[in-house]
Parts: C-alpha cells; structure tokens; sequence
C-alpha cells in the first residue's frame, strides 16, 4: 500500500495524454470530414447495402483465418522450443525476429518471387510437370502474408510466456501427477 498522496494525474503523463488526445482528434476529424463531404446517403439503404455487408463479412473471415492460421501452428512450435535444446535453436529464433524488422513491402516482393506465377514454386512444378494453380492474390496471398508475419511473432511471445511460468509450478504439476492435456489446460495455458 502506499505510504504516501500521489497527484491523480502526474506532471510527467500529462504530454502522453496531450499527444494521445491530439492522434485520437486528428483521426476523428478526418473521418468526419470524410463524412460529412460525402453524398447524402439514407443510413438505413447503408445498412442494407450488400456489398458493404460482403466487405464486412470477408474482413471478419480473413481475420478469424488469419489468427488460427498463426496462433494454432505457433502453439506446438513455442511448446517445441521450450521444451527441446537443438543445434540451430537460436537460429531459428533470430529467424522469427527477423520478420519483426523486416519492411512489409520486401517481405511482399519475397512472397511474390517465391509464389507467384513467375516464382520459385511456379518454375519448379513446371519442371516437374505439374500445373501451379496457387494464386498469391486474394485471400490465399493476405493469409500467406499474414501467417509470414503473425506465426514467428506468435511464436516468440507464447515461448516467452512459457519460459517465464515459475519452475515451483511446473514441479507442482510433476507433484500432482499433471500430463499431457491437463498440465497445458492448468499450467501453461493461462
């Protein structure tokens, strides 16, 4: 408990919240100017608009695509990497970083020169004969993409999370007889 009054609000946040204040103004006011210098249109035929409700529909399935896509797969690799020392160990999570600093646009020309029509894969399966139907535009590209980026940065904060649940739990769960299904479900999932 603290001992002593501290002010509500310190002197030190008030610049935080100054700039904060004017980000969330500066948005807000270009999305009111957009709004309001655009045609008249009924809120209710906005509402029953298809193609606003198909925009809405997609976003929210590639979101939901993305997410498993990234989190599921990442699961199994953080808990492979906690629990296995390998050669190459820290490599691969160098690997994982890299996607952290590596500027979007790069990373897309990559995916392209690898997926692509004209890419790596494409000439491959041409020189073994095969048709490459794999398209990098779409849904299947922004997953692509996603998964790229999400599945390594997933990774290193799921195997920092597992690094740091104290040793006198897991001895705990050893204690308790905790395997398999149950010592995820109680010990590392939380």
């Amino acid at each position: 408990m603290a001992t002593r009054r501290q002010p509500l609000i310190a002197g030190w946040l008030l610049p935080g919240l100054l700039a904060a204040t004017l980000m969330v103004a500066v948005a807000l006011g270009a999305f009111l100017a957009l709004w309001f210098n655009a045609p008249a249109t009924d809120v209710a035929a906005l509402l029953h608009d298809s193609y606003l409700w198909h925009v809405i529909r997609f976003s929210f399935w590639q979101a939901f695509l993305s997410a498993l896509l990234s989190v599921v797969p990442a699961i199994f690799l953080a808990r492979a990497l906690y629990r296995r020392r390998f050669p190459g160990r820290q490599a691969l999570l160098r690997l994982c970083a890299m996607t952290l600093i590596l500027p979007v646009l790069v990373a897309v020309f990559g995916i392209l020169s690898v997926y692509g029509r004209q890419g790596w894969l494409a000439a491959l399966f041409q020189a073994l004969g095969l048709e490459w139907n794999f398209s990098p535009y779409g849904l299947q590209g922004i997953l692509l993409a996603h998964l790229f980026f999400n599945m390594p940065m997933a990774t290193r904060l799921l195997l920092q999370a597992l690094e740091n649940i104290p040793g006198e739990q897991r001895q705990l769960a050893a204690q308790l007889g905790m395997r398999g299904g149950s010592f995820f479900r109680f010990v590392e999932w939380p």
